[in-house]
């Protein structure tokens, strides 16, 4: 490679790293989320979602009835979306999952697993009698 391709190179590598450092956050897909600021007040689930929504510039699919006689906490404060979201829905047995370019779906929160015996058979205490 002559110095001249070199240089060329070089230059080409310096404008990338430019242009790079002047990209917005979401362009460069660091993972970081930046915070809003939220003042939501406690009350009816389906209302907060919708101001949430407006608020956080995203879009909330649910059904209706997942919803119905649910009230959120609210939220108060500086928080990245996707906790804003878990906090917004805390307590409520619902959970978000993003599904597209600021789209979320609400879903109820999966039941953990029932503890299972470490035992194959158990015997009846009826079973087991003492000798006479």
């Amino acid at each position: 490679m002559t110095s001249q391709h070199a240089r060329h190179a070089a230059i080409k590598v310096w404008a990338l790293l430019l242009a790079a450092s002047v990209l917005p956050a979401p362009a460069l897909n660091t993972g970081f989320e930046a915070g809003r600021s939220y003042a939501i007040a406690a009350g009816p689930l389906s209302q907060k979602l919708a101001l949430f929504a407006a608020t956080a510039g995203i879009s909330i699919v649910y059904a209706p009835e997942s919803v119905r006689n649910k009230c959120s906490p609210g939220l108060e404060g500086n928080f990245p979306l996707t906790e804003a979201f878990a906090r917004l829905l805390q307590g409520t047995g619902l959970e978000s999952v993003e599904k597209a370019e600021r789209g979320y779906l609400l879903r109820g929160i999966e039941p953990a697993p029932a503890s299972v015996s470490p035992y194959i058979y158990e015997t009846p205490a009826a079973a087991i009698r003492p000798p006479e």
